[in-house]
Parts: structure tokens; C-alpha cells; sequence
């Protein structure tokens, strides 16, 4: 598998601020034992809880293998959920001490007063600051402290089956520069049996939320909303024009089928010569398609003069107010995000780090 990490990334600032994992695992509980305890000689355990690809699973009870703090339990839940349990076991008192939020929700946890802070001991406010983006901390903060440590940053990214677009012709090193010419290739991409299809030039209905919701977001520089008059942007010349070239993809392009291999990872399977993912989805794909030759890109804008559908969003680990070893747990927060296991997580796992020295780490890059 060839994986290519495409520089105009950088160009537009979005490696800086990205350098996954949506698709989960089955329930499962393990607990790792560490080599140390509590202080009194006690042995310490810390409930863990998380949604995960089988890739970051793995490297969890990997890192709760060498760990040489308290002993881990480690529950890794499906993302469909994972949610609904996390809340209803924290609500009723007896939900794991470590579990990870995504930046974007974490108020709702504190305003419920579910959540423990960053002790200095672990990480002082000018240590969190110094040491991640600020894009993966900047919701973290809530009254002058912390309640969370970035983990990763995702963001949408195109894939490439570079084997698929060589067959039809196109050369899968190069970004589309607009839509139309992303449009020309899906449709080359794109085989048919009589009235079946064979091969989707560009899996949508495997995550329509992102095509649908998330790109035509990310066209409008100011956001949906307009702040003075409180209109939705979607409705301008721009978000008709989204609407109406991303439903006729597949309504007059008939790029994607949601009938063709429903249910299934079109993409991971060869059957699909793009998808638009979070970039997490390397992790997936390395460990469920080691044989899929793809690359990763920047899609084009999907309206005319408006902006690549790029973005960042982060996760977090936090710490259980009711957590009755609140130091033993931030300890393990901490060093499941430092630099060394952010190092292992990217290279491994498909994530891309928050910690601000790992941007520019060339081995990351390859």
C-alpha cells in the first residue's frame, strides 16, 4: 500500500493544523496491569472508556501493556452507542474514570458537573497551552482550566483508489482544482454492467452526513448563519448551487448507487474509486485493506468561489468527577497524549496529532 499525504495540504495550512476514528469496533472489556499501584500499596485501577477503529483498539491495550502506572480497564464501545451509555453510566454515578469526548461537547459534560480538571500536578494551563495546537485546546478551557487533553485532530480529506484512477487514465497524484473536474473523473471512475453498476466512481452513500452536511458547511467562510439578520446561507445563489451539484451526482451523474454493495465499504473493498473521509480512515484501511494502493487529497470547493471542504475537529480525554483516583486517571490521560504515543498513534492508528511539536516531524510525512 502506497499512502500519500498530498503537499498542497500544507500549502493551505491544513497539515499544520491536522498532522480517524470513525467506524468502531464490537463491544469488548479487557483489563492491561501496568506495573505500579496506588500509593498506599494498593494496586490502582482506572475504568476506560472510548469508541474505537480495531486499529486504535488494539494500540490502546497496547500502550495499557506497557504502562507502567495503575492497571487499565479498558471497554471499547461502538460509536452508534457509545453516547447514550457514556451519559446514562455518568448520570447514575458509576461511569469509567477516562472516557474521550470530542472538543464540541465537552461544556454540556461540564455544565452537568460530570467532569474533574487538569490538575497542575499533571499539566499546568501554560504546559497544556505550549504543548498543543491551538485549534485542539481552544474548547477545552472552560473558566480559566482545563478539562480534557487533545488527542487527535480529524479532518475530511478525498481518498483516491490509485490503482482505479491509473485504469481509467487519470493520474491519482494530482488535486482536483474544481468541481467540475472532480465530477469528469468520478464519471471515468464509474463501470456498468447494463443497467447495474460494477464500480461507483465516488462512494457517497457510505457517509452522506459529510457530503451532504459537513461540505456545503465548510463553503461559506462565515458560517451558516448570517450574525446580523439570522438567515441560514444556504439559502444564497452558493448553497443552491452545493445542494444541486452534490444531488446530481448521483440523481444525473449516477456516480454512486445506494443499492450498489449497500452496507458495505465500497472504497475498502476496491469498488469505489473515491470517498471522502476523515483522514483516521488510513488507520482503518491499513488495517482492513493492507492491499488498497490510495491516496489522500484535498477535495475542491464544491461551490464556485467559495473554499475547499476542509476542517479541523479534535477529541479529547477527560477525567470523571466521580472518579474516586482522580490523579492516578489524568496521569493516564497524560501519557496516552504525549508525544511519543501521539507519535505511535499517527504512524499506526491514522490519527493525526494535536501536539504542536509533531507538525513538522518529517517521519510523520512520509
Amino acid at each position: 500500500m502506497r499512502r500519500n499525504i498530498v503537499r498542497e495540504a500544507t500549502t493551505l495550512g491544513i497539515l499544520a493544523a491536522v498532522l480517524a476514528v470513525a467506524g468502531c469496533s464490537g463491544e469488548s472489556a479487557t483489563e492491561q496491569r501496568g506495573g505500579g499501584g496506588g500509593g498506599d500499596g494498593d494496586a490502582v485501577t482506572i475504568s476506560h472508556w472510548q469508541h474505537h477503529s480495531d486499529a486504535r483498539a488494539e494500540l490502546v491495550q497496547n500502550f495499557a501493556d506497557e504502562y507502567d502506572g495503575a492497571s487499565i480497564d479498558f471497554q471499547s464501545i461502538p460509536y452508534e452507542s457509545y453516547f447514550q451509555k457514556l451519559g446514562a453510566a455518568l448520570e447514575a454515578g458509576n461511569g469509567p474514570c477516562v472516557f474521550q469526548l470530542p472538543a464540541n461537547i465537552l461544556a454540556e459534560f461540564h455544565d452537568r458537573g460530570e467532569l474533574a480538571p487538569v490538575p497542575d500536578s499533571v499539566m499546568s494551563t501554560d504546559e497544556i497551552e505550549e504543548a498543543f495546537t491551538p485549534a485542539s485546546t481552544r474548547l477545552l478551557k472552560i473558566d480559566d482550566a482545563y478539562y480534557a487533553l487533545p488527542t487527535d485532530v480529524q479532518t475530511l480529506l478525498l481518498f483516491y483508489n490509485d490503482d482505479l484512477f491509473e485504469e481509467a487514465g487519470l493520474d491519482p497524484t494530482q488535486d482536483f482544482a474544481t468541481w467540475d473536474d472532480l465530477r469528469a473523473a468520478a464519471q471515468a471512475l464509474t463501470t456498468t454492467s447494463g443497467d447495474k453498476m460494477t464500480q461507483a466512481g465516488l462512494d457517497i452513500s457510505a457517509s452522506p452526513y459529510q457530503w451532504y452536511y459537513s461540505a456545503p458547511t465548510l463553503a461559506f467562510e462565515d458560517g451558516q448563519v448570517n450574525d446580523e439578520t439570522n438567515d441560514v446561507n444556504y439559502d444564497s445563489d452558493p448553497g443552491y448551487q452545493v445542494w444541486e451539484r452534490l444531488t446530481g451526482l448521483v440523481t444525473e451523474d449516477g456516480v454512486d448507487d445506494p443499492e450498489f454493495l449497500a452496507e458495505q465499504s465500497k472504497f475498502a473493498i476496491g469498488k469505489a474509486g473515491m470517498t471522502f473521509k476523515e483522514y483516521t480512515f488510513t488507520g482503518v484501511y491499513n488495517l482492513t485493506a493492507p492491499d488498497l494502493n490510495y491516496s489522500v487529497h484535498v477535495a475542491p470547493p464544491v461551490a464556485d468561489e467559495t473554499f475547499a471542504p476542509v476542517a479541523t475537529t479534535s477529541w479529547s480525554y477527560a477525567v470523571s468527577a466521580d472518579c474516586e483516583d482522580q490523579d492516578a486517571a489524568w496521569e493516564w490521560a497524560a501519557y496516552l497524549t504525549s508525544e511519543d504515543a501521539q507519535r505511535t498513534w499517527t504512524a499506526e492508528g491514522g490519527e493525526l496529532p494535536s501536539r504542536a511539536a509533531l507538525l513538522e516531524d518529517e517521519s510523520l510525512q512520509e
